[in-house]
């Protein structure tokens, strides 16, 4: 079947030309989704600062400032949430988001925030933290990162991996420490039940400030704090809490919703949305680029007394199965609409096949709509992607167009003359050419018959710069003229008929 598949990848390529032309690499902005208090931006080159507002944009370059008793919380393209704490300013430094690669990098040039990112996947994703002289790495997780009025590096982890670095020093930083880091000393690492809680991390902030404490001092002082905390928080854990209903452990669609009964008179967050409860269902709606799969979590952080204590965590799985479905099929011209989906950024292969036959396979990067020349005849094909869920079978009826004939090498008859010494028979080689076969594929041909007054004769394929050529070598008596028929039977059924006669002298 080569013709019939270069034909085929051909008309892929074709059809995701454009697609493909749409992959550039290009600058993502953030989502505004909560802003409290007083709260502005400023656009790169811009003296004017202008405020922000929820379902705003948050661009490469925007610097962000929070005044007194004010935060907002900006959500990026894979679902990670950073919330920028009061008297504080950010500038979004890098954006970028691609086929689900995300690189982002945030300039902490005052105050602090909390984050709450996605895990991060392979080399080309990068979420990161410049705050002063240093940098912030994290690969998922959610904690605090920011600065001392002082200028001191500060970075806290409620759970999962970071690295800080300064002057060439690099603490590796794990779930449930907080980390000083002081140019040109030793950083401070301590150990706290509350290390990615923002109220811990300012008053660990003002421990920092005061130059005359030694190290030894500040980790005592911040497990006093980190005491005082969870005992007011253990109180309120008692009278607030949320029950949630279940929710899908994978979803199909880049939005998962939560819901949940929680106490009346709490605030409840998940991921960039907050929600106040008044005894009814709450209904949470993350969601994140259509691109970004993978796992995604969620923490659900409660304020009540104004006090805000983690009170769930929530996970789901994001996954697209690799799949296609038949679209119109245009039966006279025998051509078939394939529909992919889920390979919008999220590379894999698509195999046709016809009659249990492999017609083409293809990598594909970007759904699309494809034309799939078909065979003439009645045909079972198969759409696969690379999962079960994606099989797609279908059998499909195309019309033969008309023009197909058979074209006879050397005309209608021959004469041969033979010589006496050649014995009662003589062995011609009979070559024809069946022509007007789309695509020249011979898998459109169920079979080719040639006989002599009955007898049957073998034919084989034979080179040929038109249509499909055979070749059969006969074995006809000596002085009569025998009469050769053939029959090209193709597979939609429809016979083609041809004559030929031999008179051998």
């Amino acid at each position: 079947m080569v013709g019939m598949k270069n034909f085929k990848i051909l008309t892929v390529m074709m059809a995701l030309l454009v697609p493909m032309a749409m992959a550039a690499n290009a600058p993502k902005s953030g989502k505004v989704r909560l802003v409290i208090g007083d709260v502005k931006y400023q656009k790169l080159g811009k003296a004017k600062w202008t405020p922000l507002r929820v379902d705003g944009k948050v661009q490469e370059k925007d610097v962000i400032k929070t005044e007194a008793e004010s935060t907002v919380s900006i959500a990026f393209p894979d679902g990670s949430v950073v919330a920028v704490a009061e008297n504080s300013e950010v500038e979004f430094s890098q954006l970028v988001y691609n086929d689900g690669s995300q690189i982002s990098t945030m300039d902490v040039k005052k105050g602090q925030l909390r984050f709450d990112v996605q895990k991060q996947k392979g080399d080309n994703n990068s979420f990161k933290f410049k705050t002063g002289t240093g940098i912030c790495a994290i690969r998922g997780t959610d904690g605090v990162v920011g600065l001392t009025s002082n200028g001191q590096i500060l970075g806290s982890l409620n759970s999962g991996a970071m690295d800080m670095e300064q002057g060439g020093t690099v603490v590796n930083v794990k779930p449930k420490q907080f980390v000083i880091m002081r140019e040109n000393k030793t950083p401070i690492i301590g150990e706290a039940a509350n290390a990615g809680d923002m109220d811990f991390m300012k008053q660990v902030a003002l421990l920092a400030e005061d130059t005359t404490k030694s190290a030894d001092e500040i980790i005592a002082s911040a497990k006093e704090i980190d005491k005082k905390i969870d005992s007011s928080k253990e109180g309120l854990k008692d009278g607030y809490s949320c029950r949630f209903d279940g929710w899908p452990v994978t979803v199909d669609t880049n939005v998962v919703v939560f819901s949940a009964m929680c106490t009346p008179g709490m605030s409840v967050t998940i991921g960039a949305e907050t929600l106040k409860s008044t005894g009814e269902k709450l209904t949470f709606s993350p969601d994140w680029e259509a691109t970004s799969y993978g796992d995604k979590k969620f923490v659900v952080t409660c304020t009540a007394n104004n006090k805000t204590f983690e009170c769930g965590r929530l996970t789901t799985t994001y996954k697209v199965n690799h799949s296609a479905s038949f679209g119109a099929i245009d039966d006279k011209n025998c051509i078939a609409e394939v529909k992919t989906r889920g390979f919008e950024g999220n590379k894999g292969v698509l195999t046709v096949t016809a009659d249990d036959s492999l017609a083409w396979d293809t990598t594909l990067v970007r759904d699309a709509v494809l034309k799939l020349p078909i065979m003439p005849g009645k045909h079972k094909y198969t759409l696969e992607g690379d999962s079960a869920a994606g099989k797609v079978t279908q059998e499909i009826n195309c019309s033969l167009p008309a023009g197909v004939a058979i074209e006879l090498k050397g005309g209608a008859s021959e004469v041969i003359k033979k010589k006496v010494s050649q014995g009662a028979f003589m062995y011609p080689v009979l070559e024809f050419v069946v022509n007007n076969v789309p695509g020249n594929d011979p898998a459109q041909i169920k079979s080719v018959a040639v006989k002599v007054e009955g007898k049957s004769f073998e034919t084989k394929f034979a080179p040929s710069t038109t249509g499909i050529a055979y070749r059969s070598t006969l074995r006809l008596p000596r002085g009569k003229t025998s009469f050769v028929d053939i029959v090209v039977t193709m597979k939609n059924g429809d016979a083609i008929t041809a004559k030929k006669s031999y008179e051998i002298r």
